[in-house]
């Protein structure tokens, strides 16, 4: 199977699906500012409960709400960041609060949230709260992001970023009706946010030295106070244990005939994406032990 097609087609899937939640909001004064937080994104954390629904023997239509809500809830963590940062722009375009101010978009996030939380809990009490939970670890991570020690480092990554990732890959456990994979569904997720974050963050200290960029900020600072000029090795030591054991999680799992390589490779995909997005992709096989 190949993942980019893969990805490709449930961007699709998702883009529709967001589009009829979209049309289901009466209120204009929730419309307005709903539909720009949730314009465009790559859609990629709820590809991934798509996916692995299926790859666990599941109903691709199972996991329209969960994948929905995912997307919610991601996008929704990506306004509130940009009002915490002070980021203007986001995927290209002034960010929400840019262009709504801070106080509506926190208001709407406060809408979508719960919103996207309800959407869940049809899939079970046990599916709710770990998703609970995993909404109050994004907040401890962002907290962490800002205020965190460098020492903590892989702590802050684990919870500001891994958690939605945890998240993307918990539900579908319970979408395929696979509810005893929900635990090795969690950790799967977190060795995927873990690989996807360090090389975000690896990037960021590469544009730093180049001048690119005139400051770290969060845990990409942490990253490059933590360790220096020695955060190349570090992160290709942290990336690699973390694809070590997004593998080994794997082979626990009795996924479907056809999915299982794309499965282990999906790591690589999401390493070499971002090093290619930012112009360095040659350095991919430099620092991974796996190959696409």
């Amino acid at each position: 199977m190949d993942f980019v097609f893969y990805w490709k087609k449930s961007k699709q899937i998702i883009d529709r699906l967001i589009e009829d939640y979209l049309a289901s909001i009466k209120e204009w004064e929730l419309l307005e500012v709903s539909k720009y937080i949730l314009k465009d994104g790559k859609r990629f954390r709820a590809t991934l409960t798509m996916y692995f629904t299926e790859a666990l023997g599941g109903e691709l239509e199972n996991s329209y709400k969960a994948a929905l809500a995912t997307e919610i809830l991601h996008s929704a963590s990506l306004a509130l960041d940009d009002i915490v940062d002070y980021d203007t722009v986001r995927r290209g375009v002034a960010s929400a609060w840019a262009v709504y101010t801070n106080r509506r978009v926190i208001f709407i996030t406060n809408y979508l949230i719960p919103t996207a939380l309800n959407m869940i809990s049809s899939y079970g009490e046990r599916a709710l709260k770990l998703s609970i939970d995993l909404w109050r670890d994004t907040a401890i991570g962002a907290l962490k992001d800002m205020y965190g020690s460098p020492k903590n480092y892989l702590e802050t990554i684990e919870l500001k970023t891994a958690s939605l990732f945890k998240l993307s890959t918990m539900l579908s456990a319970f979408s395929a009706n696979k509810e005893e994979y929900a635990d090795l569904m969690l950790d799967l997720g977190k060795y995927l946010g873990i690989a996807y974050q360090v090389i975000d963050d690896y990037i960021d200290c590469v544009k730093y030295e180049k001048k690119e960029i005139k400051e770290l900020v969060g845990s990409a600072k942490q990253l490059y106070e933590f360790k220096g000029s020695d955060y190349p090795k570090y992160v290709k030591e942290v990336y690699n244990d973390a694809v070590t054991n997004y593998i080994s999680t794997v082979k626990k799992l009795d996924i479907k005939e056809g999915f299982r390589d794309t499965t282990i490779l999906i790591p690589s995909f999401l390493a070499y994406g971002l090093l290619n997005e930012a112009g360095i992709s040659e350095e991919f096989q430099s620092f991974s032990n796996n190959k696409l």
